[in-house]
């Protein structure tokens, strides 16, 4: 068994025809319909389920059939396979079960086709993780393997799902996806994405637990590893062919190493070290767009879209250029609302000192004397390198001197790594580094 697998997924079944989980996969896949073919779904919504349901406790559903299609990806044409909407609810049903087992498996740097990632979440870590070690990160490794999904070997794809799922009537069913193309895997099937991310995985641990490779990065097929000096990355590139050949796949010819300022061009962005600028071609196909656009609620959409993207590089003129509007987010207008009471209420989860050990973060604000059930506490606001929020209390006499200190010199926000000390008969204190 792969040593980051801790226990295999079993009696999944009843979670699978939860009739909340049939639900929301029907939702899912009927969500980008037209609103009256919706609508004509969702009205089916029990005929749906009880013709699934008896094939699925059964272990006999299956993808019997699909249209095939071509779709434009940037430069590439690929083929994608489409089953009936019936039988991708089925797929969907049974896939939003497996995930949740299985993806807590996959490193965090990894991000495709995972609910709470994304291409977006990725790219921040990334370029946070650059900005904050420059010298660590001066070069770069590129390369993604050639036909990936057209290219897996099925027999081991299902010999390596038995690692991860113990339940037998589903795994007839993920071998049934498995098996849907004569060769490879199908590109449409949502099982697929997560299929392929399992297949990387055991790379991904190898490179990130037992190599010791801090900044290493995958979505999908498409791999990063930055690293201080060219032999880190050389060596890195011998051990990811070493394990794509393991599952019978190869990288292809136009993999690099390269310095970071010669432009990292990963997840639709250009990442040159200290500053990032958006894909050529994504500029030049919304430019296009805008040009011949004539309805004014398809042009906020574009905009909208546009904006998605522009939003997380170094593009504000860009978007100015191209829209005529300034790109100025309600966050970053700086108004901060202050209670009947004085004091000022911060979002975010709220965590313990402890479990930010170790951790990088921004200091953004804090507020002293805020009434808990355990007396009076100062209560800290940070945002993590992936840009989500966070809060925690503190009593430490020190954090809190440190903090008036730094809002006298106007040093606050600021960025800090939470270390830990012991003290006194054994006490911990938690402290900025």
């Amino acid at each position: 068994m792969l040593k980051h697998i801790k226990r295999r997924a079993n009696n999944l079944i009843p979670l699978i025809i939860d009739t909340a989980n049939m639900d929301d996969a029907l939702d899912e896949v009927v969500s980008d319909m037209p609103k009256e073919e919706r609508e004509r779904y969702q009205r089916k919504r029990e005929q749906i389920r009880k013709k699934l349901v008896p094939l699925i406790v059964s272990g006999e559903f299956r993808v019997t059939r699909f249209e095939e299609f071509e779709v434009k990806d940037g430069p590439k044409t690929r083929k994608v396979q489409s089953p009936p909407v019936t039988e991708r609810v089925g797929v969907n049903a049974i896939m939003r079960v497996v995930e949740r087992f299985v993806y807590p498996t996959i490193i965090r740097t990894s991000a495709a086709s995972i609910k709470g990632r994304g291409m977006h979440k990725l790219y921040c870590k990334m370029r946070s993780d650059i900005r904050h070690d420059r010298e660590g990160t001066a070069y770069y490794y590129e390369s993604d393997i050639k036909k990936f999904y057209e290219s897996i070997d099925q027999d081991l794809l299902c010999d390596m799902l038995e690692w991860y799922v113990k339940d037998q009537t589903v795994l007839k069913m993920l071998r049934g996806f498995v098996r849907v193309m004569k060769k490879g895997i199908s590109i449409g099937l949502r099982s697929s994405q997560c299929f392929g991310n399992l297949l990387l995985s055991e790379l991904d641990h190898r490179m990130k637990e037992r190599e010791g490779y801090r900044y290493y990065y995958r979505y999908c097929d498409d791999i990063r590893v930055l690293c201080a000096t060219k032999r880190e990355c050389w060596r890195a590139r011998a051990i990811i062919h070493e394990e794509v050949a393991k599952i019978g796949l190869r990288i292809k010819a136009n993999e690099a190493v390269r310095p970071i300022t010669e432009g990292n061009d990963f997840l639709g962005y250009v990442d040159y070290g200290d500053h990032c600028r958006l894909r050529k071609r994504t500029k030049v196909k919304a430019a296009r767009k805008l040009a011949r656009v004539k309805s004014r609620r398809r042009r906020r959409e574009i905009i909208g879209s546009f904006k998605g993207m522009a939003k997380w590089g170094d593009c504000n003129h860009l978007y100015e250029t191209l829209t005529g509007k300034k790109m100025k987010e309600f966050k970053n207008i700086g108004l901060q609302y202050v209670a009947e009471d004085g004091k000022k209420r911060f979002g975010g989860k709220q965590v313990s000192l402890r479990t930010l050990q170790n951790k990088h973060i921004s200091i953004l604000d804090y507020e002293k004397e805020v009434k808990t059930d355990n007396g009076l506490r100062t209560l800290v606001s940070f945002q993590y390198d992936d840009g989500s929020y966070g809060k925690y209390f503190t009593a430490d006499k020190q954090q809190e001197w440190y903090l008036e200190k730094l809002r006298e010199m106007g040093e606050i926000p600021f960025q800090t790594t939470i270390d830990s000390e012991v003290f006194g008969n054994g006490k911990v204190r938690y402290i900025f580094t």
